[in-house]
């Protein structure tokens, strides 16, 4: 797989930003998910093995296992090991995972990003779809284009047309870590949305910051990244303050892995406010997800966009705490 598979793979999510009128989250999570009762919401899940046996309207879900039992009304995002869709869907299917196999239908595009992918006899896509994989075989129906990048191909079904272009095979350590990169993405997403549905005043509050003296923020939030790498360093090479060292190890990274969700809902926000897009906020995180992250993967400017995110929301994820110190710590009770 290619780093150009990865941006499609985002631009297709871009896509699914067309709202269907429904703005809230159906959430589901455990070691074992099963869903038995239809749910008309947009449905997200994680879990260790999903099943999905009654419809529901959308579908983003995670996991090792995901069987996709029952038809989709909407769209349809996926990232797990193994992958096996037996339910029609009626908009478009994203996926990336170890294994892949579509046995149904599928309305509208497919992207699917994996080691082995397969679509069955059967099998139908309404318009195109692409493909990058190691393994891929095609034996359904395909109406539009059918694109494909990978090792092996074999073809046994149709397509409007046909572009395909194998690779010699690649390390095995690089392979899992093209897949790694898009199942980390995809869970980066998915980490988001479920932070803005269960914590939505603390995420707003962190975007409203980012917002604010934006320049001022990145370039401060830039020296504190540096300042904070040795402060730690120094911590953790002596013995009586390793504890703390940990944790602080622990605060900073957790706000480097969040600082770009906060700065891809500010994003989102600033163009939904341009082209007067009354969307709700997870939608405007979505948007503004797909184009950070399509932009930090432009060859040289997009390490400046990442270091640019990550500065800025690094530095307005520690003024929202220290803004609510108080909060956080307890207010002191009057004498």
């Amino acid at each position: 797989m290619h780093n150009k598979a990865r941006g499609v793979i985002l631009s297709l999510i871009l896509v699914m930003l067309i709202p269907a009128g429904v703005s809230a989250l159906a959430t589901y999570n455990g070691g074992q998910v099963t869903i038995g009762q239809p749910v008309q919401d947009d449905v997200f899940a994680s879990g260790g093995t999903i099943d999905v046996n009654a419809p529901v309207d959308s579908l983003i879900v995670a996991g090792g296992t995901i069987n996709l039992n029952a038809p989709v009304k909407g769209d349809v995002i996926a990232a797990g090991g193994t992958i096996n869709v037996n339910g029609d869907i009626g908009g478009k299917l994203v996926a990336a995972g170890g294994t892949i196999n579509v046995n149904s239908g599928i309305g509208t595009n497919a992207v699917l990003a994996g080691g082995t992918v397969n679509i069955a006899q059967g099998a139908t896509v309404g318009r195109d779809a692409m493909i990058s994989g190691g393994q891929v075989s095609s034996a359904g129906n395909i109406a539009g284009n059918l694109t494909v990048r990978a090792r092996t191909f074999e073809n046994t079904g149709t397509a409007g047309h046909v572009d395909v272009e194998l690779s010699e095979p690649r390390g095995e350590f690089s392979r899992i870590f093209t897949i790694f990169g898009i199942i980390f993405t995809i869970g980066m997403l998915i980490l988001g949305l479920v932070l803005l549905h269960v914590a939505p005043r603390h995420f707003i509050a962190v975007e409203e910051e980012v917002r604010k003296s934006a320049i001022v923020k990145t370039v401060a939030g830039f020296f504190a990244i540096v300042v904070s790498l040795v402060v730690l360093v120094l911590l953790s090479i002596t013995i009586v303050l390793l504890p703390v060292a940990l944790l602080l190890w622990m605060a900073f990274f957790a706000a480097l892995l969040l600082s770009t969700l906060f700065v891809s809902l500010a994003l989102g926000r600033f163009i939904a406010l341009k082209v007067r897009w009354g969307a709700p906020p997870w939608q405007m995180f979505l948007l503004g997800f797909v184009i950070l992250n399509l932009a930090s993967r432009i060859p040289v400017a997009g390490i400046i966009v990442l270091v640019i995110s990550v500065s800025l929301g690094f530095a307005a994820f520690f003024v929202t705490l220290y803004q609510n110190r108080d909060k956080i710590l307890g207010t002191p009770l009057a004498e």
